[in-house]
């Protein structure tokens, strides 16, 4: 226990990822992202699901890419090493964790009617909002791109 009286141990559960990007540990999402230690197991686990699901779905094409050059993994893409971690391996943790925690905020939102209630719940949007741009932003660079916008012809 900590002095807070809230458990200071971080979950250790692993969530396997396709095999091409990497596995990410629960623990990493708790330290990294200011999770609360205390979360449910369970939500946890199924807010990183849905992230890795979502994040892994919009590189699909990058990830043919990658894999018809010859590169099994995202780790095994040749790129510049931080703390002996590949950057892409780095954006795409930030990206997973990055969403995750915007899942989070939605999901606990409060429902209070009162002003302070309000106040919070914008505030919450907000923060939601941040992350999910602090997600893109991960993606958009996996994917080779440098700017925060892009137009396309339909």
């Amino acid at each position: 226990m900590s002095f807070t009286g809230r458990p200071s141990s971080y979950l250790e559960t692993v969530i396997a990822n396709d095999g091409f990007f990497p596995d990410l540990s629960l623990g990493d999402f708790q330290k990294m992202y200011g999770t609360p230690a205390d979360i449910m197991q369970e939500k946890a686990e199924h807010l990183l699901r849905l992230a890795v699901i979502d994040v892994n779905d919009r590189l699909t094409e990058e990830q043919k890419t990658w894999q018809a050059g010859d590169h099994a993994t995202l780790a095994d893409i040749p790129a510049q090493k931080i703390g002996g971690k590949s950057r892409l391996v780095i954006q795409y943790q930030r990206a997973v964790f990055s969403l995750a925690t915007a899942m989070a905020f939605r999901q606990f939102a409060t429902v209070t009617r009162r002003e302070i209630g309000e106040h919070k719940a914008a505030e919450s949007l907000e923060t939601e909002q941040m992350y999910r741009a602090e997600s893109d932003r991960a993606v958009r660079n996996l994917r080779g791109i440098d700017t925060n916008i892009t137009v396309e012809l339909i």
